[in-house]
C-alpha cells in the first residue's frame, strides 16, 4: 500500500528525475537573471562614460569602484541577487568585467556594421593619441540612416609599430575587413586632422585611401580647425 500510495503521489509531485530537472531549470533561470543584471550594470556604466574599477576593490574598502558599488546597491534591494553576489564565485572580477565589456562592444559593433551594410556607403574619421609607448587610433564611421546622420565609434587600432601613411591606411582598411565591411562598399568621405601624414595631397593617408576608393573626399576635421584658430588667437590677443 505504501508503494501504491507513493506511485499515486508521483502524479501530483512528479518523479525524482522531473523534480531534479525542474530544480535545475530554476537554477539556470536564476543564474541568467543574475548575469543579466551584471550586463545591465555594464551597459549603464558604458552609456554614462564611467570608470569600472576602483583603486581598492577589497571588501573592506570604502569605495570598491563603480561596478562593484553598483552591485552592492542592487544587493541591498534584491535578496536573490544578494545571495549570488555574496558567493565566492560571483563573476565580478576584473577578467569578467573585461569580458562583459567586450561582449557588449561586439554586439554594438555588429549592429553598427549591419546598418552600414544596409546603407552601402559610408565615411571614415580617425585620430591618434599616444600614451607612453602605445599609439592608438580611434576609428569612427559616418553614414546616413534614413535622413538622420550617424557617427559611430567602432574601435581603437594599435598603430604603435609604425605611423607612416602607407602603414596607417593599410591598418585602417584591414580593420574594416575584420569588421566584415567588404571592400566593395564605397568609402565616400574621410576626415582627419591637418598633419601632413594624414592630409598630404600626394603621399598622405587620404591620398592612399583615394587610390582604392576614388570617391572618398577628404575634409579637414572641423574640430581641429577650430582648435587651430583658438591657438592662433591666443598667441595674438594679449590679455
Amino acid at each position: 500500500m505504501e508503494k501504491w500510495q507513493s506511485h499515486k503521489n508521483i502524479d501530483k509531485t512528479g518523479s525524482v528525475m522531473s523534480q531534479v530537472s525542474s530544480q535545475h531549470k530554476l537554477l539556470i533561470e536564476s543564474n541568467r537573471r543574475y548575469i543579466r543584471t551584471l550586463c545591465e550594470v555594464t551597459l549603464f556604466l558604458c552609456r554614462q562614460g564611467l570608470a569600472f574599477r576602483g583603486h581598492n576593490e577589497a571588501p573592506s574598502s570604502m569605495n570598491q569602484g563603480n561596478f562593484k558599488e553598483a552591485c552592492n546597491m542592487i544587493s541591498k534591494l534584491y535578496p536573490e541577487f544578494a545571495q549570488k553576489y555574496k558567493e565566492k564565485t560571483n563573476y565580478t572580477s576584473h577578467g569578467v568585467q573585461d569580458e562583459l565589456i567586450n561582449i557588449c562592444a561586439g554586439l554594438s559593433n555588429d549592429t553598427i556594421i549591419q546598418e552600414v551594410k544596409d546603407v552601402g556607403i559610408f565615411g571614415i574619421m580617425c585620430d591618434e593619441a599616444r600614451c607612453f609607448k602605445d599609439e592608438q587610433m580611434a576609428l569612427c564611421l559616418r553614414y546616413c540612416k534614413g535622413l538622420e546622420i550617424k557617427e559611430r565609434f567602432i574601435g581603437f587600432i594599435d598603430c604603435s609599430y609604425k605611423q607612416d601613411a602607407e602603414t596607417l591606411s593599410k591598418t585602417m582598411l584591414d580593420y574594416l575587413k575584420q569588421c566584415n565591411l567588404n571592400p566593395q562598399l564605397a568609402i565616400v568621405a574621410q576626415s582627419y586632422d591637418g598633419a601632413s601624414v594624414m592630409s598630404g595631397r600626394f603621399n598622405g593617408v587620404q591620398a592612399k585611401i583615394k587610390e582604392k576608393h576614388p570617391y572618398a573626399i577628404f575634409t579637414h576635421c572641423m574640430a581641429h580647425k577650430v582648435n587651430l584658430v583658438v591657438l592662433d588667437m591666443c598667441k595674438i590677443v594679449k590679455v
